[in-house]
């Protein structure tokens, strides 16, 4: 039996706890990665309790990766860069339709998403931690986005070969960094490379977060 902590939702579909909404995310069991309960998004990154996220990388036909730099306001990371878009699913909602919504009220962009990549990773942020699981989507952006300026403050356009004008960058964009190819994500957003998301494993403990 899983022992939940204080704040939890006991199940994410019985009915008998208040309806879940965009300010909690999904709890995931870490040995089977099955949704166990929904918590407040803040809470559940103080505890560093792991959970469903989704990612989204949005590049052009150069494979320049678009950013975004967070809003000034945000809880955590504020007026980093980052990948274009980040956020959770919400209870019941499919990964592919948290992007899709998430991609729209950040940037206005309804851009075609590719499943692309499974990252597990942990990472502290200022006083929170990030423990999650995240499902990466990968699209080819075609169209100027309309930045939300209460999500974010500003896009860019990452040149493949210079990184460094926008160090320090998230800690899950600086990963990704890292973990994926440019050129494996250009083919990937035009439609040149298929087969299933790559499953990059284990949890991948970030500087101090251990």
């Amino acid at each position: 039996m899983t022992i939940l902590p204080r704040g939890c939702a006991r199940t994410i579909d019985d009915g008998r706890q208040p309806r879940p909404t965009a300010r909690d995310v999904v709890l995931l069991d870490p040995a089977t990665d099955q949704p166990i309960a929904t918590m407040g998004k803040h809470a559940a990154h103080q505890a560093g309790l792991y959970h469903a996220a989704i990612s989204v990388i949005l590049v052009d036909r150069a494979g320049r990766q678009l950013l975004q730099q967070r809003a000034f306001t945000k809880y955590h990371c504020r007026g980093l860069w980052s990948n274009a878009c980040c956020s959770h699913p919400m209870a019941a909602e499919t990964s592919l339709a948290a992007a899709q919504r998430r991609l729209f009220d950040e940037l206005r962009l309804r851009t075609p998403l590719t499943p692309l990549a499974r990252v597990r990773y942990k990472a502290r942020v200022g006083q929170l931690i990030e423990h999650e699981r995240v499902d990466v989507f990968v699209g080819l952006c075609a169209t100027q986005p309309r930045v939300n300026p209460r999500e974010c403050a500003g896009v860019a356009w990452m040149p493949r070969a210079n990184h460094t004008a926008f160090e320090p960058l998230t800690p899950w964009s600086a990963l990704y960094l890292d973990l994926f190819d440019p050129e494996w994500l250009r083919a990937c957003a035009l439609g040149l490379e298929h087969g299933a998301p790559r499953d990059f494993g284990p949890v991948r403990v970030l500087g101090d977060a251990g």
